[in-house]
């Protein structure tokens, strides 16, 4: 009897350690899979970061193109009136200097 009783206290301690080493096993690969899923979130951390670089970059050049064209334009009116105001004041000026009254 005691030899029977040896033997299901070695089994059980067998099954005891199969049973830690299966839960070792386990646990490492759980620690593994969130060192790589931390791993993908830092990753995705700088893509993300890195695209909204991208946009935020694209998009103020495309700004500064518009500033530059909406520039162009305001000289341009500016130029345009003051041509036409030129031109208005020369009109008076020779209406006046030999209009009917002259």
């Amino acid at each position: 009897m005691n030899t029977s009783l040896e033997q299901s206290g070695c089994y059980s301690n067998r099954e005891t350690l199969l049973r830690c080493s299966d839960a070792r096993r386990e646990l490492e690969l759980a620690i593994g899979g969130v060192l790589r899923a931390e791993q993908q979130i830092k990753d995705n951390l700088r893509e993300v970061k890195a695209q909204i670089h991208s946009c935020i970059s694209r998009h103020l050049e495309c700004l500064r193109s518009r500033e530059v064209w909406l520039n162009e334009q305001v000289d341009l009116i500016y130029q345009l009136k003051e041509e036409t105001l030129q031109q208005q004041a020369q009109q008076l000026y020779w209406t006046g200097q030999f209009g009917p009254e002259a």
